[in-house]
């Protein structure tokens, strides 16, 4: 009886420990692809709202907010090797954007890229993004003459899909919820001009709350290459 005992709680180990092995394998979620190095663009994912990038900035002291809104997203990236745990978005451009509504708002990237992390075995919406930009530069975003400003910052909110089946895969990035804290967020212009109170800047919170965007991966030839993530 004992023996019989000690020979199911061996198992039971061995199954536990087969198990942890199996969630740590599942927890190195990485980007595929079968080029290598592997060129990728981004392009709109979907159409009308489903593609839309909306970002608002509120005043947390007088519930005031001023909301953008961009038609889709575009950009490139490039890794060597036919695996990575992350993906830098370079050369980023937003399309036809508004804010509240009204058409006219530039968005200014100054060089500065996303990075995009896996989730490693978290919930597919908390994988990072990190804004990074070359020294001095920030995201500025130019509007009925107020410039909001973005600094460099990492946040969660970001998740992934594999669409279309081999060899013909890509992958879509969606914004699930990035929270960008009152530190990284800045208001030049007048309360007028910028739609939203500009006092007391410690109490503003930007919001990345959607946005899909399509990530194609390709040869150096310009080829359409399988592009997956798991």
């Amino acid at each position: 009886m004992f023996r019989n005992l000690k020979v199911l709680l061996a198992a039971a180990l061995a199954l536990t420990a087969f198990g942890a092995i199996a969630a740590s394998a599942h927890a190195e979620d990485e980007f595929h692809c079968s080029a290598n190095p592997c060129r990728g663009t981004l392009s709109t994912d979907g159409t009308g709202k489903e593609a839309h990038h909306v970002f608002i900035i509120e005043n947390a002291a007088t519930t005031e907010s001023v909301s953008f809104t961009c038609e889709s997203l575009r950009g490139d990236l490039e890794f060597a090797g036919n695996v990575a745990k992350e993906v830098t978005l370079t050369s980023i451009a937003y399309d036809n954007c508004t804010a509240n509504g009204s058409a006219g708002v530039i968005v200014d990237m100054n060089g500065c890229d996303y990075r995009f992390t896996g989730a490693g075995g978290r919930s597919e919406d908390k994988a990072e993004v990190h804004v990074e930009c070359p020294e001095g530069k920030q995201i500025e975003i130019t509007y009925n003459g107020c410039i909001a400003t973005v600094t460099p910052l990492r946040a969660t909110g970001i998740g992934y899909t594999t669409k279309g089946v081999s060899p013909n895969r890509e992958v879509t990035a969606t914004v699930n919820h990035v929270t960008i804290p009152a530190e990284r967020i800045h208001l030049i212009g007048t309360k007028a001009q910028c739609l939203i109170s500009v006092a007391e800047e410690r109490k503003l919170v930007g919001t990345y709350t959607t946005g899909n965007t399509l990530i194609t991966g390709e040869t150096t030839a310009g080829v359409m290459a399988d592009a997956w993530y798991e």
